[in-house]
């Protein structure tokens, strides 16, 4: 989206701004026929909380929401799109340290995907287990690191165990 034009969150808060719209209006038409193209609504932080796009006929075209906790996390997310019928929804949780350790995905209400991370005494993502919505492990991906603390390897494992797919990511340094 390209709402707000990159306002900074923290323009968007200094200047107490609540909403940001934006306007078109295409050559052939006046500024006063142009149409609303978009919407963003922010909390008192600055963080956006709601971007809407329309269409020319002031109809919603895409809409999201966001929810966040006391420590700046997401902790839902909501998107609606006409063009391809999706109403989705995203929780997230997190631990103490503010690492995302459970993400849920739904669709129409219910739940589609669930996914649960651990993490290392370093706070790097060690593993990932992606459940369907009726809670059978699908996948799981295992996570290492180099010395410096880099992601080296992503493994993912089907749910019999097996070797499905692997990454190994190799760094240069000067």
């Amino acid at each position: 989206m390209s709402v707000s034009f990159g306002q900074k969150k923290k323009v968007i808060k200094e200047n107490k701004i609540r909403s940001i719209t934006t306007w078109q209006a295409d050559k052939n038409e006046k500024a006063t026929e142009g149409f609303k193209l978009d919407n963003t609504l922010y909390d008192k932080q600055g963080r956006w909380i709601e971007k809407t796009e329309y269409k020319k006929d002031g109809s919603i075209d895409h809409k999201e929401t966001l929810k966040y906790d006391a420590y700046d996390n997401v902790i839902e997310e909501t998107v609606f799109d006409v063009k391809q019928s999706i109403n989705k929804k995203n929780t997230y949780k997190f631990n103490a340290n503010n690492d995302c350790i459970e993400e849920n995905e739904y669709k129409s209400g219910v739940l589609f995907r669930k996914s649960v991370s651990s993490y290392n005494s370093s706070g790097k993502k060690v593993t990932e287990m992606v459940y369907d919505g009726q809670g059978n492990l699908l996948k799981k991906h295992v996570f290492t690191y180099n010395s410096k603390g880099l992601k080296e390897t992503r493994k993912t494992y089907a749910k019999d165990g097996a070797l499905e797919s692997g990454r190994h990511i190799i760094y240069e340094y000067y």
